[in-house]
């Protein structure tokens, strides 16, 4: 998750303090992915840091604690802009640890690796049903809740593919389970 495009989606909207940006910020993604007051300060730092964004003054809140408020610079909208307009790569393959635990399962005689597929598969449906409910519950509109629980739906829905897809090969060959 990019907080600092986050950060600077929120300054687009209007400045604001850091504990504004704090309470904004769970506000939008339902509380989702909260984020703590440091993450915030080192954010807001860095963009600074960065030409980003820049202070726009202070306030004083109810208690008479005073804190800075941040604005975004024309280059934090023009980074933000070109975000808005990229795309999300995942070009590395990732150490995946249940392709490791096939992989390995498929090499081995004494792991039933039909076993180990059903398994997850058990636990990947019950998981999609939990989701289906949820989203069952949730109102029909764009918002984070519901964008993260259909996403996952879709994962788990994909995961279910490719563990249907993985029973149908064939083992490569098998060795025995190693004594020591």
């Amino acid at each position: 998750m990019s907080v600092k495009h986050s950060v600077l989606a929120l300054l687009s909207e209007e400045p604001a303090t850091a504990s504004h940006i704090k309470n904004r910020f769970a506000e939008t993604f339902d509380n989702l992915w909260p984020l703590n007051m440091g993450q915030v300060a080192q954010t807001l730092s860095r963009l600074e840091r960065d030409g980003l964004i820049a202070t726009d003054g202070e306030l004083t809140g109810p208690t008479g604690r005073r804190a800075t408020s941040y604005a975004i610079t024309p280059a934090g909208r023009e980074e933000l802009s070109q975000w808005w307009m990229s795309t999300l790569h995942n070009d590395a393959i990732e150490r995946d640890e249940l392709v490791l635990k096939v992989s390995l399962a498929a090499r081995r005689s004494d792991v039933d690796v039909i076993a180990v597929l059903d398994a997850q598969r058990f636990a990947t449906v019950r998981q999609l049903r939990e989701l289906n409910r949820q989203a069952s519950e949730l109102p029909a509109e764009r918002s984070a809740q519901r964008l993260a629980v259909e996403r996952q739906i879709f994962d788990l829905e994909s995961l279910s593919r490719w563990l249907d897809r993985v029973e149908s090969l064939t083992n490569p060959t098998t060795t025995e389970e190693d004594p020591r």
